[in-house]
């Protein structure tokens, strides 16, 4: 029982240990979007309901080299600044499934037809699942919340992501520049 236990821990720290550079990653592209895409760009195109946020938020997705990990705290940044549910579903549907360095590897091992095909699927389900969230997703405290954002907390936050991103960029440097 022991040694059964042992096994246990000493695989979950494995699994954790393999996946923290892909969720650091992920930490790290959504501290840069959070730093360079306004929130009112965010809402623009990404908020509301319809087919066109949905459709945006996949094509913004396919292209991006991010993992199911790395994927989760983008996502997260673009619903805090302002994407709808449905948007964000998209694009945690799509992006996962391809990317760029992806449809190349898929386009040299298995052809164009397949590479054609990765990135039309991950369109695809993106649209299919953010659609049925907008459709099924919405609760009754969604209804009542005020729909306009308070910006100055959002700026308050963003000061301080975009503060705390560029202390961790310096200190990374710093260690690299000292090892």
């Amino acid at each position: 029982m022991v040694d059964f236990v042992k096994s246990i821990i000493i695989d979950f720290w494995g699994t954790v240990a393999e996946m923290s550079p892909y969720l650091l990653f992920g930490f790290f592209v959504a501290g840069i979007l959070s730093v360079l895409v306004s929130q009112r760009l965010v809402e623009k195109h990404l908020g509301g309901r319809g087919i066109w946020p949905l459709l945006k938020a996949s094509l913004f997705g396919i292209p991006l080299p991010l993992c199911s990990c790395g994927v989760i705290p983008v996502s997260m940044s673009l619903h805090k600044q302002g994407a709808s549910k449905g948007s964000t579903v998209s694009f945690l549907l799509s992006t996962p499934q391809t990317g760029m360095d992806s449809i190349f590897v898929t386009l040299s091992l298995l052809g164009p037809l397949f590479a054609i095909f990765r990135p039309l699927a991950a369109l695809v389900t993106g649209l299919v699942g953010g659609g049925l969230v907008d459709v099924f997703g919405q609760s009754a405290r969604d209804e009542t919340r005020d729909p306009r954002p308070d910006t100055r907390a959002t700026s308050h936050e963003q000061r301080a992501t975009r503060n705390k991103v560029a202390r961790g960029l310096n200190t990374a440097l710093l260690h690299c520049r000292v090892t």
